[in-house]
């Protein structure tokens, strides 16, 4: 049998369904889904005499309790490792940085212990040096778009880092053409199981369907592909959403990799259902 961790923080009809689709998939290959969250993991495995899965998906970020579980010899998927390097937008990129994997131009926030370093005119200055307006201002850990900014002025910019105290954050360059639409690559294992297209037709230079993007089914180039298996292989991923931006001529751009995608409009496009897939591939994983 086996546990699926989710956070017990986030409820929503999305979330739901997405775990309908991993309930149906469990019974599909005969395993005894456990659904539970990550304080009620916390109980179950601090007793003497729980009983231990096979393996458990770990659909959260809390990425020191899935090492922790991994610590007591119990398999993870995702593993903590590849959680802790996709959450963390930093670390995404700085993984990556020397694969020859298009990336944005980005800066980090430096350090910060107590300060607000919106009056810090120094970074600013060194900002505004590297970048040009309008850029892209985000928060390292973020999810749905919530955490993502178009900065047009030195004014936002300081209003932003402001607000963010001394939360990390990272600059990137703001990809023109790929404004408002970008590409999800489904992946598990080392396969690609299928992409979709998302884009905002509200005006918003996001594409997130959180906040309003369309989805429809796209056909990945093989550069697309190519990047978006590349990147799960670098980051040790078991299953992945690979997010890229449409750079000049389409040339592929990595934007950002989910290592806890949710699917459930990708399910409804094509028909299918990835958490079978990702199932299978434990199943296989285990043998």
């Amino acid at each position: 049998f086996a546990y699926l961790v989710k956070n017990k923080y986030i409820i929503s009809n999305n979330f739901a369904k997405l775990l309908d689709y991993f309930i149906d998939a469990a019974k599909t290959y005969n395993v005894d889904l456990k659904v539970v969250n990550n304080i009620e993991i916390i109980d179950i495995l601090a007793k003497k005499d729980f009983d231990r899965p096979d393996f458990i998906i770990f659909w959260d970020k809390d990425v020191k309790l899935a090492r922790y579980i991994e610590s007591i010899g119990i398999r993870v998927f995702n593993s903590s490792e590849s959680i802790r390097l996709c959450d963390d937008k930093a670390l995404t990129y700085l993984s990556l940085n020397n694969l020859n994997i298009k990336q944005p131009k980005t800066m980090f926030s430096p350090l910060i212990y107590y300060h607000d370093i919106s009056e810090d005119n120094e970074y600013i200055d060194i900002v505004l040096k590297h970048f040009e307006f309008p850029f892209i201002f985000k928060e390292c850990f973020g999810s749905f778009g919530q955490q993502v900014y178009l900065i047009n002025s030195r004014e936002e910019l300081v209003d932003r880092i402001s607000k963010c105290g001394v939360w990390p954050f990272i600059i990137q360059e703001f990809i023109k053409e790929s404004a408002g639409r970008d590409i999800r690559i489904y992946i598990v294992g080392d396969k690609i199981i299928g992409a979709m297209k998302r884009e905002n037709k509200n005006g918003d230079f996001r594409a997130n369907i959180e906040i309003g993007g369309v989805a429809s089914l796209y056909t990945p180039s093989e550069e697309e592909k190519n990047m978006a298996l590349k990147v799960s292989k670098a980051l040790k991923l078991d299953f992945c959403g690979v997010d890229i931006l449409f750079g000049k001529d389409n040339e592929p751009i990595l934007c950002e990799v989910n290592s806890n995608a949710y699917f459930t409009k990708f399910n409804e496009i094509l028909g299918l259902n990835v958490a079978s897939y990702i199932f299978k591939y434990i199943i296989d994983s285990l043998k």
